[in-house]
Formats: structure tokens, sequence, C-alpha cells
């Protein structure tokens, strides 16, 4: 197969004829799905297997992934994204039909444009449950929340094939287990997603409730980049989002409600490798047949540049309808200015749930120019954070969990 080792664009990858391809990638080789406008920063080995509009579809080493992580959202000067891991979904493709231009169109296809939604229920977002959110503010707790973070930076890089991408993920799961118990909560299941044969940490995911209805989810990633060079402790991306979660979990937990709809509270493995964890997560939905109702991704809630309390809503590769539904829920609860940013294609886990059909949303601690440029370093410190700027999205969470899921007692 031929490798492509200059700067391309989307118009050459275009170009691409069938007589490009062969029998697949090696087994050393990854698949990603990501666009031009991070590729074109690659200076490595990489093979196009197709392109169309704003995607290709291309064959990469490990260096190559290292060099597609490198040159995610911190370095760009406009919103490009990230990239999309589909080496396995694509192994399974190719071994059933043969590798031509014309089957990996048909592939890459499936990427470009959100999938069919599979709500079966027309969909009204309202408030409704406003004595109920307030009541729950009352539990929150920022300092544990506080403490919470630093017990898990101190797994410093959790690497989602390392040992300390596997204790906190055993970690966060036995701190959802001894809040059920401590709260004498009977109706909460606690199980781990596997991350496919390539990666050692699991996903979490902690299940509220045992109704069958269309389920209320959020979630964020515990993973940080590999620390070859140096300790990543990941206290922003995403470890501010990973207690968030937690948080907005016990403070459900805590206020003995029971809702109509079951609610799920997720921590994603492997994000940074290219939404990794998040895909076998929405294929372990989907294999199960567990209707989806509403998602929100949290990741990197804690960064508020120059003290902005301002919440940031991402408005590309979400459910539009869903995202204005955050406004309103800020606008009510926690009371800060709303503002509208774009990521880029697969800037987070929200949209391998997006491409699966499901309705998702992604608030954001800032804009995207005045991110938090410490991320994937060293740097990436408490000290940078603010602890009132994450009780805030932890308000968005309760009210986002309990307008949605709709308490019944």
């Amino acid at each position: 197969m031929l490798w492509k080792k200059h700067i391309v664009t989307l118009l050459s990858l275009s170009l691409l004829s069938s007589a490009a391809l062969a029998a697949g990638p090696l087994a050393s080789e990854q698949v990603v799905v990501a666009p031009p406008c991070l590729i074109k920063n690659m200076s490595g080995n990489y093979k196009v297997l197709s392109s169309q509009r704003e995607l290709a579809l291309i064959a990469v080493d490990h260096a190559g992934i290292e060099q597609l992580i490198e040159a995610k959202h911190p370095h760009q000067a406009s919103p490009c994204g990230a990239f999309m891991d589909v080496t396995d979904a694509w192994r399974s493709f190719s071994a059933a039909h043969p590798v031509t231009a014309k089957n990996a169109n048909q592939f890459l296809a499936q990427y470009l444009a959100p999938t069919k939604s599979l709500a079966t229920e027309s969909v009204i977002y309202s408030i409704r449950y406003q004595n109920q959110v307030k009541q729950a503010f009352n539990l929150l707790n920022p300092q544990m929340m506080w403490d919470n973070l630093t017990t898990l930076t101190n797994f410093n890089d959790r690497y989602a094939d390392s040992d300390n991408g596997v204790k906190a993920a055993n970690w966060l799961k036995s701190q959802v287990e001894t809040m059920a118990k401590e709260f004498h909560r009977d109706d909460v299941t606690v199980y781990t997603v596997a991350t496919g044969s390539r990666y050692m940490q699991p996903s979490v995911v902690a299940k509220f409730g045992n109704s069958s209805e269309p389920a209320v989810l959020i979630g964020g990633h515990m993973d940080t980049l590999s620390g070859t060079f140096s300790k990543k402790p990941g206290a922003d991306d995403d470890g501010s989002g990973t207690v968030t979660v937690l948080e907005t979990a016990r403070t459900i937990l805590s206020s003995g409600m029971n809702f109509k709809r079951p609610i799920y509270f997720v921590w994603y493995a492997a994000e940074e490798e290219g939404l990794v964890g998040s895909s076998y997560v929405v294929a372990d939905f989907k294999k199960k047949n567990i209707p989806v109702h509403a998602v929100m991704q949290l990741d990197m809630t804690g960064y508020a540049y120059k003290n902005q309390p301002d919440i940031w809503l991402i408005k590309d590769y979400v459910n539009k309808d869903l995202t204005s539904y955050l406004e309103q829920l800020v606008n009510t609860y926690v009371k800060q200015p709303v503002k509208y940013t774009q990521c880029g294609y697969a800037c987070s886990d929200h949209a391998s749930w997006t491409q699966g059909g499901f309705a998702s949303a992604m608030p954001s601690e800032s804009s995207y120019e005045n991110m938090n440029h410490s991320i994937h370093s060293s740097q990436d410190t408490m000290e940078k954070l603010s602890l009132s700027h994450m009780t805030d999205f932890v308000k968005l969470g309760v009210a986002f969990t309990v307008e949605l899921a709709e308490p019944t007692a």
C-alpha cells in the first residue's frame, strides 16, 4: 500500500485511487477517522484508505498516533478537533469485505454525519422540577470534590494501557460502590466495559435505578496521555470532569430521590487515544438495547480564563435541541453567562454518542480560543483550576439529571 510522507490537502486525499488499497492494515497499524486539518500536521508515515468531504480514513503506526495526539486542539489556531480510532471496527469490516476504494468509502460514510437518531419518542425539553433541583444543591460538597481530584491526580499518567490507568478505574468503581452502601441504595449497579484488546484500562459505568425507560447519562474521561517524558497529572484534562461527574453522582445518590428514568454515570477509558473507550461503551449499550434519552459530556470543567465564570456550550457535533436545553438549565439554576464555542471533529466522547445516533451535548469551561494550554503536559495541575467553576458544572450536572430523569419521590 502506498505510504504518504508529505503534507496532504483534502483535494489530494480525495484523489486517492483504488490502486492504493491493499489487504488492510498490518497488526501494528491503527486506523482512524480524522479531519485533513489534523492530518496536515503529521510528518510521519500514514496510508490513506478513503477521503470524503471533511474527513479521511487513514492507517497509521504508533508514531503516527502520537503525532495526531500532539496535533490536537492545544496547538491549533482554530477548531479542528481530534480523531476517532476505528481500528477494531475497520478490522471487522475488512475481514468481511474486500478492501476496495468503494468499500473503504462505504465504511467512512458512517462517520461523515451523525447517524439517524435512534429516539423512539418525541422530545420536549422543559424546566419542571425546580424544588427538587434546589434541594439537591444543598447536598453539594465542593471540598470533597477537590479532595477526590487530589487523589485522582496522584494516579500520575492514567494512560489507558498503564497500571495507573487501571488503578484509577478501580478507584472510581470503588468510590461509587462505597457511596451506594453509605446511602443505603440497593438500586445501584457498577460495572466495567473492556476497551478492546489494546488497552488495559476499562470504562466504568454506574447505573442508578431499575427502570427500563430511556436513560439519562453523564460522562467524562479518566485517562491521560502517556507520561513517557514527564508526569501528566491531568488535573483539568480530564480530572476535573471526572470528579465533577463523581460529585454529581454522589449528590444524586445522597438525595434519596427516585426517578422515572434510569441514570448512568460513565467514566471513559482511552479518550485521548481516539475516543476508544466511549466507542466500546456505546457499542455495549446498543448490544444490550439500552435506550438513551440524553447524554452530557464533561471534559474539562475547572479552568476559568481570567476567572471568568462563563459556561461555554459546544455547538458542533452535538444535538442542537439538547444544547439549547443546557442553556436553559444554566440560566435557571447556575445563573452564569452562557456563551457558545466550537471544538471540531471528535473532540471528546460526546462524539461517540452523536455518531451512534444518540442526543448528546457538551458544556465547556472556556472558549476554544482561551482554553487551558497546560493540558497534555506536566503543568496540568490543580493550582490552575477554580473550585467554584467546577462547582457550577456540578450544579449543571445535577439539574440535567434531575430534570431529565424526572423524580418520582
